[in-house]
């Protein structure tokens, strides 16, 4: 516990950087995950679908295979509402996931997490480890 505050307290903190590249890759390439990990039935995205609207935004696109053990069997997704231009019809109206894109979790870019090759945007740490020691 006391590690766990110390953490959260003077550990660096990853930040976004970089910027949009208009690619629409974010918008065809989602995976969603629950407590147990990521969705990797149809089944499950439906229950999940029925429980919060906001996930009839999507579609399932495809299935993740051969990747690391924890993403193998995962569901990819599509949102709905992309064009094949790479814009969104729903822009201004676009679920809180989408105005969020990228965030940095940390404890998905410790688990790395990384971004999609075509991105524009990467994560990198707020403060150098260097700018503790000069304190």
């Amino acid at each position: 516990m006391i590690l766990d505050i110390y953490n959260k307290l003077f550990s660096s903190k990853y930040i976004r950087k970089g910027k949009c590249k208009k690619c629409g890759a974010c918008c065809r390439n989602i995976l969603f995950s629950t407590e147990e990990g990521y969705v990797k039935s149809e089944e499950l995205f439906k229950q999940m679908q029925k429980k919060y609207k906001y996930y009839r935004n999507f579609k399932i696109s495809g299935v993740i295979k051969d990747k690391q053990d924890f993403q193998n069997g995962a569901l990819t997704f599509e949102c709905k509402h992309i064009t094949k231009d790479n814009k969104c019809r729903i822009y201004y109206l676009r679920p809180l996931f989408c105005r969020k894109y990228p965030d940095a979790i940390q404890e998905l870019i410790y688990q790395g997490v990384t971004m999609l090759d075509e991105c524009g945007y990467y994560f990198d740490v707020d403060k150098k480890f260097k700018s503790y020691l000069e304190k």
